[in-house]
């Protein structure tokens, strides 16, 4: 794989390659790709972390609280100001760093959605 990375950069450019990169990743932090999922696990969340609160640590129940505030804040830039994808790709860096939601509210809301390899790209 990356033989045939350094081979497409060679063909494309560095420059190109980053633009396209950029390309990509606007797509995939897209408001019509993410925002509606992102709704729906801000809306199960709270409820979640309440039946869930004795079932797991204070350390991982810390790290869900602020995952669902990253995840609010995410939705507000896509309601006011979803071009902007500095601010969008920021979040969703600090997200990552929650690291993943609870699998059981992720996959009944979006059972496609793996929100884990947002972060690395």
């Amino acid at each position: 794989m990356e033989e045939f990375v350094k081979q497409f950069e060679e063909f494309a450019g560095a420059q190109d390659m980053d633009s396209i990169v950029e390309t990509m990743m606007q797509q995939l932090l897209s408001k019509e790709i993410l925002h509606e999922p992102m709704k729906d696990i801000v809306e199960k969340y709270p409820k979640w972390l309440e039946e869930n609160k004795s079932k797991i640590s204070k350390e991982e129940y810390e790290r869900y609280n602020n995952q669902l505030e990253l995840m609010m804040k995410l939705n507000e830039v896509y309601e006011k100001e979803p071009e902007n994808m500095a601010k969008i790709f920021e979040i969703m860096q600090n997200m990552q760093e929650c690291g993943q939601p609870p699998s059981d509210l992720v996959q009944d809301i979006a059972p496609d959605l793996d929100l884990s390899k947002l972060g690395q790209l």
